[in-house]
């Protein structure tokens, strides 16, 4: 978590409703509040779940979106109003939410609030409870890339990219639009649809048992079984565990979800423990198969199972056998 003092409410700075979006590398040092980003020269203000984001620590929550949430109850007494441009620096659905959300500041009382939050959630975790929030955080996401969007500008941003990030071209775009989306979310069914039928069918198969879920509390591990991939927002929506073990499908993945990366605030996670060492009892005893691992310092690092040339691969070892090894270290706190 990261090292924050506490602030009063009264030293933190009032945003005005209506203020501009800029986009990150058009900042040139103008002051502004970050979104779901870390500080960058200027910034006089930052809302953000991001690690060492240095967000006050008073108004910390799960995602940017529900900071954002808390900074606009807090009492205005005291509070310089500042005249700061919005930005961030990579787009996503929290981002999306977050930014609109103190653009335009809906009462407490206002349904696309509370959406907002919801969708942000569904968008960086895959958890929600109302579908709508899951369908409102696919829609945001189907507007801005190349095969599903409607956008004209969209699609020109992405074509004009030239492999940099179109990140505030999107934003420009889409926020415009994020109100309508949060306040009819079936007006955007054909975006949102198609992926939305497929979390259907998983969240079937889950039910009939025809994909596995077990959970290791000790371990805080989900362990899932299934002959295909299975969408992340109708699994992470029945598990709460950190981590999520999946055999089957041609191979085997442990996952270490997003939330163990941002600095979340709802409950206590188990920290993330390397995974070379997990990467090497795995791999004991068992030849023509590589266990290939990220830096558990990336935002959604993974250790998964593959052949000499990368592609997946199943291990020759028992489903039981690997839950085993991979249950006992992590439950065990090595590092």
């Amino acid at each position: 978590m990261p090292d924050q003092s506490p602030q009063e409410p009264s030293t933190l700075p009032r945003i005005a409703p209506g203020s501009a979006f800029v986009s990150w590398e058009n900042l040139k040092g103008r002051p502004n509040a970050v979104v779901d980003a870390r500080a960058t020269h200027g910034t006089l203000l930052t809302l953000s779940h991001h690690p060492d984001a240095g967000s006050p620590a008073q108004l910390r929550a799960d995602t940017s979106t529900a900071i954002v949430d808390r900074f606009l109850d807090l009492p205005d007494a005291g509070r310089e109003a500042v005249d700061v441009v919005l930005t961030n620096d990579h787009y996503d659905e929290d981002g999306v939410f977050g930014l609109w959300l103190l653009m335009e500041q809906p009462g407490r009382g206002d349904p696309t609030r509370s959406l907002a939050c919801a969708a942000a959630a569904a968008g960086d975790f895959a958890t929600w409870s109302r579908p709508e929030a899951a369908w409102c955080a696919i829609a945001v996401m189907a507007l801005a890339e190349a095969p599903t969007t409607p956008l004209p500008g969209v699609r020109r941003a992405l074509r004009q990219a030239l492999g940099t990030d179109p990140a505030g071209a999107l934003y420009a775009e889409v926020l415009p639009r994020v109100r309508r989306v949060l306040e009819d979310p079936e007006r955007f069914t054909e975006l949102w649809q198609p992926r939305w039928t497929s979390v259907t069918r998983d969240l079937a198969r889950l039910d009939e048992g025809m994909v596995s879920l077990e959970e290791d509390p000790a371990a805080d591990l989900a362990i899932v079984e299934t002959d295909e991939p299975i969408d992340d927002l109708a699994l992470m929506a029945r598990t709460p565990m950190s981590r999520v073990l999946t055999v089957g499908g041609g191979g085997t993945t442990l996952r270490y979800r997003y939330e163990t990366w941002v600095d979340f605030a709802s409950r206590p996670l188990p920290p993330r423990l390397p995974l070379g060492r997990l990467a090497e009892r795995l791999a004991d005893g068992e030849e023509g198969l590589d266990w290939r691992f990220d830096d558990v310092a990336a935002p959604r690092p993974r250790l998964w199972s593959c052949d000499v040339h990368g592609r997946p691969s199943p291990s020759a070892q028992e489903p039981a056998a690997i839950r085993a090894i991979v249950a006992d270290y992590l439950g065990s706190g090595d590092t």
